[in-house]
């Protein structure tokens, strides 16, 4: 796991789990089937969540951790086409979400539109002088301030998905092994525009069809429809709560993090 925020990993595992166990109660309490893919010691520290499978899809994934969506795609590249990714920091709590997220007949269902020029256009700029771009993607008409958060997201389209893959490994791979100078500075998130910003152009400049859960970063009256994404370093800073939401939802997982969380400590 990689050091975020300037948070001590150990600290970011515990949280994990927390937040974790709280996504995969919450998605089976609603009867959805949920998998994980991780890698080896993934699989062993949620050994014993109630997923239907662990994965090691992950295993010898080596990529600047910097590239927080690299295991997300992998994932969805293996997920047959329809299947919903969830973050682990997200979860699903009311039926109203999930009817929401099967019923839609768009080309992909994702959590939210963003919209932010001082967010997008540094780190645009900083990809492209360092890449080849893609060759289906006009840059120099794009939107610069606008993109989708995928902390949840459902593709429905093969074309799309083979497209959105396709860009994302291509800036990917590139940025990896060139290293330049400034990935790893705090400000430079680069799937901030090879994950998200990316999407966005792909599916305003071909058409393809989208349908968001949620409107804008936090989602506004998430209690109507029961969706939670916590938000960057927050989610490390309250394990207190979390404990009781998950205790309020399942005693015997809780019981089972406490364990784990005990035994990191």
């Amino acid at each position: 796991m990689q050091k975020r925020y300037a948070i001590d990993t150990k600290k970011q595992l515990v949280s994990t789990l927390l937040f974790t166990a709280i996504g995969v109660i919450a998605a089976k309490k609603l009867n959805i089937e949920i998998v994980l893919h991780t890698d080896d010691y993934g699989a062993l520290l949620f050994d014993n969540f109630p997923y239907d499978n662990i994965y090691t899809t992950l295993s010898g994934h080596d990529i600047n951790p910097q590239f927080w969506a690299s295991g997300k795609m992998r994932a969805l590249a293996v997920e047959p086409l329809g299947s919903c990714h969830l973050d682990l920091d997200a979860w699903i709590k009311y039926p109203k979400c999930r009817d929401i997220i099967h019923d839609s007949q768009a080309d992909i269902v994702v959590q939210s539109l963003e919209d932010s020029r001082n967010t997008y256009n540094p780190i645009k700029d900083f990809v492209f002088n360092n890449v080849e771009k893609p060759d289906f993607i006009n840059i120099e008409r794009a939107n610069n301030t606008k993109a989708y958060n995928c902390g949840l997201v459902r593709i429905n389209n093969q074309q799309l998905k083979d497209k959105w893959l396709e860009a994302y490994w291509k800036i990917t791979y590139q940025l990896n092994d060139k290293n330049p100078s400034g990935i790893d500075e705090k400000y430079c998130i680069p799937d901030l525009i090879s994950e998200q910003w990316l999407l966005y152009q792909i599916c305003e400049q071909q058409k393809f069809s989208v349908d968001t859960i949620c409107n804008g970063w936090g989602c506004p009256l998430p209690s109507i429809i029961g969706f939670t994404h916590l938000i960057s370093e927050h989610k490390y800073n309250i394990d207190n709560q979390l404990k009781d939401i998950l205790l309020n939802l399942n005693k015997e997982l809780y019981n089972m993090v406490i364990n784990k969380v005990n035994e990191l400590s």
